[in-house]
């Protein structure tokens, strides 16, 4: 079982970026994760043609006053001074690899709507003990219930952040995410676009009861259900995680889209 169980912090560092990535970045994938895809086809970054343009620097409410952004390659260091403002420092410590993070951010939701999940740039620590399951009789297994209290904190975490404050970072940050983006090969996409549409994607995911049946032809677990294993990796991960811990990270989600796509209501 695969180590990939962060990701609700991804989406709670970046709320446009992290946002849908640090709760989504590593968790226990059933199935061994492999390196990241080829870019596809991008859709323009014109500011017109935008489906989900961000303000600039400072033009929306309780965003941090306008000032130059360091490069990317030594924006370690500002951000984590900011996301310090609003999270208590030695709680990012442990939670967080804090080395290379929006690189890493924008990695992961980029690849939350696809089938694979790339865990070299995961941005975030994984959670405490092993992916949990339970054999049955007839040879099979099932996610354990037990499992699902291992993520109560992450979700915890990330239900109870503020949505404006993290959205103004993530729009104080935005050039850099940007950046960061066109650097995947996507000379000409918009980032926040897809970060919106990794948001959809999981709120997309099926809710289904348990047992979570599980097939083990290897090393790796997989979904017995082909409907399941053929989700995205976010979708995976959104039933991995239970349905009560679900159905609060859908909540949030859906206010982080919100802020998202419409900043004015972040005044």
């Amino acid at each position: 079982m695969n180590k990939t169980t962060r990701w609700l912090l991804i989406l709670a560092i970046a709320a446009g970026a992290g946002a849908a990535v640090f709760f989504l970045s590593h968790n226990e994938a059933p199935e061994q994760q492999a390196a990241a895809p080829k870019p596809e086809t991008p859709a323009p970054t014109d500011e017109a043609l935008a489906r989900h343009p961000v303000p600039e620097a400072g033009a929306a409410a309780g965003a941090e006053p306008a000032k130059p952004l360091p490069p990317l390659k030594d924006s370690d260091a500002a951000l984590l001074e900011s996301l310090g403002q609003l999270f208590e420092p030695n709680r990012l410590g442990e939670l967080f690899i804090q080395k290379d993070m929006i690189n890493r951010l924008v990695v992961t939701v980029d690849n939350l709507p696809r089938t694979k999940l790339p865990q070299r740039d995961v941005p975030t620590l994984p959670p405490p003990g092993k992916f949990l399951v339970n054999s049955q009789t007839a040879g099979g297994a099932v996610i354990a219930p037990e499992n699902y209290a291992r993520y109560a904190g992450y979700v915890q975490f990330f239900a109870d952040m503020d949505t404006r404050k993290i959205v103004s970072l993530y729009f104080h940050f935005y050039p850099l995410f940007q950046e960061a983006y066109n650097n995947l090969g996507y000379k000409s996409a918009y980032f926040n676009d897809r970060l919106v549409a990794a948001i959809d994607d999981l709120l997309a995911a099926p809710e289904i009861k348990d047992p979570v049946e599980l097939v083990q032809p290897s090393v790796f677990y997989k979904y017995a259900d082909p409907r399941l294993e053929a989700l995205s990796s976010g979708q995976k991960i959104m039933l991995r995680i239970g349905g009560d811990n679900a159905a609060k990270v859908k909540v949030k989600l859906r206010e982080l889209r919100q802020a998202l796509t419409n900043p004015d209501v972040n005044k």
